[in-house]
């Protein structure tokens, strides 16, 4: 975070023992009017923290000024503050293929050309795409699962919603039923179990990126009409507004206010974020903001010239959300065991590093190292680990042991799993945390479920536990 930021709490705890706090620049010197009252109390072990130990590395900690307000006390153990062990609730407010085939199945044979939101409501008709849609928001998630995941140690989830569940408008088809309601009611099952969620807002208007958990599968638009950039803004303020409520003060602790932007121009995103965070500040100090990095993480040589510095000076409590994957090209599919977790373990230093410039967390991962599932990589469209994804050059081998659900799976498979999931695990928490990818998948893909990796003992009973020998 900023340094004046960074130096407040050491400030008000000067102030507290008698001493005078000198000037601080213009923007802390607001943000700390704004907030006195906050701060009118004994210091928290939290903020001793920082008293007692104001340095890492010669870096003033990372801690914010206002720690004691937010919800979640973000950062990690290396500034003083708690991991991040989370999973994401994919494929329920947002479709996704292959979380859920069955949701597509219903509407017919993917010739239909079915393939994403967009489509579910345009190519059949708005009473039949209502009833398959309304049955699944209605029956995939319950508060069975979030007494499942606090069972399991995790302390978030991380739960993606569309636009158009707030706004609709012209010919865009999406079918806007309940999802902001089941979100709300997500909000409250989740502080029942102590668990605090990061909102998603997972597809915007014109879509980010393309893909087709953006609502619109094919191209990224964006950043093409500021109409666009407004509702999101617009739909932000409505969280904000919301999540806000003390109601929520046990479970909402971020709002994350784009999903993988690879198609906007840097300089728009970053305009967007800036309005954004802004947003979310009109209406509360208590809830963190979180972006995307683009796909640029700490690692990438690119990282220091786009995000190191930004949205620090004069801003508090931003998270950078990185996504972590191995299996969407054929160079990663074509990595052996050992290339692919150094590939892993190659993360930890430069997420320890960054995370004193803004809380990394890496909000999508997965111990699967194949593109089996069915219809990942998008209805029916086959892999590349098995030379059936359209335009590949070679395969790796075949899908079959590895397709299918998880009671299916050799030892030997799960072995690697376990592996995969251990190496990450230590290596992200040298940030301030994770989000896997996903909570629970129908029985075609479930090395990418959490939920079955434990039932099935890749992934470990407690989220602070190992199944596995293996480190970085």
């Amino acid at each position: 975070m900023k340094l004046a930021t960074l130096l407040l709490p050491v400030a008000l705890a000067m102030a507290m023992a008698g001493a005078a706090v000198g000037s601080l620049e213009q923007g802390a010197k607001s943000g700390m009017q704004r907030r006195a009252s906050n701060h009118r109390r004994v210091l928290t072990a939290f903020e001793k923290t920082l008293e007692t130990n104001p340095e890492v590395d010669g870096v003033v900690a990372n801690i914010t000024r206002r720690a004691g307000a937010l919800r979640f006390p973000f950062g990690g153990p290396q500034l003083g503050g708690q991991t991040v062990r989370g999973v994401s609730i994919g494929g329920w407010l947002v479709i996704e293929n292959f979380i859920t085939p069955s949701v597509f199945d219903a509407t017919g044979p993917d010739s239909n050309g079915i393939v994403d939101e967009w489509t579910f409501g345009s190519k059949q008709s708005k009473a039949k795409g209502t009833a398959i849609l309304q049955k699944h928001l209605n029956t995939f998630i319950t508060e069975a699962d979030f007494a499942e995941i606090a069972q399991a140690g995790l302390n978030h989830v991380r739960i993606p919603i569309g636009f158009w569940a707030f706004d609709v408008q012209g010919n865009e088809p999406y079918l806007k039923l309940n999802q902001w309601d089941l979100l709300k009611q997500a909000a409250v099952w989740a502080g029942n179990h102590n668990i605090r969620v990061l909102v998603d807002l997972h597809g915007v208007p014109g879509s980010q990126n393309g893909f087709d958990h953006s609502g619109r599968l094919g191209g990224s638009h964006f950043a093409d009409k500021q109409s666009y950039i407004d509702r999101a803004l617009a739909i932000i303020e409505t969280m904000a507004t919301e999540f806000a409520k003390t109601k929520y003060s046990n479970s909402v602790a971020s709002i994350e206010v784009v999903n993988e932007p690879l198609g906007v121009p840097t300089d728009t995103l970053k305009k967007y974020y800036k309005d954004a965070y802004a947003r979310v500040r009109k209406h509360t100090d208590a809830i963190a903001v979180v972006i995307s990095d683009k796909f640029i993480d700490p690692s990438n040589s690119a990282w220091a010239s786009t995000w190191k510095g930004f949205m620090t000076t004069g801003y508090d409590a931003v998270i950078e959300d990185s996504h972590q994957y191995t299996v969407f090209s054929e160079g990663q599919i074509q990595m052996n065991a050992q290339a692919r977790q150094d590939s892993y373990c190659a993360k930890a230093s430069s997420l320890q590093s960054a995370n004193r410039d803004k809380w990394q967390v890496v909000g999508e991962w997965t111990a699967a190292f194949t593109d089996c599932a069915r219809s990942l990589n998008g209805r029916d469209k086959g892999a590349r680990y098995d030379g059936t994804f359209p335009g590949v050059k070679s395969k790796k081998g075949s899908c079959g042991p590895k397709r299918g659900p998880a009671s299916n799976f050799s030892q030997g498979y799960k072995d690697l799993l376990a592996r995969f999931f251990a190496v990450q695990k230590e290596a992200y928490e040298k940030g301030s945390g994770w989000i896997y990818w996903t909570w629970k998948t129908e029985g075609t893909g479930e090395d990418w479920s959490y939920q079955a990796g434990i039932k099935y003992g890749w992934i470990p009973a407690q989220a602070d536990g190992s199944v596995s020998n293996y480190h970085c």
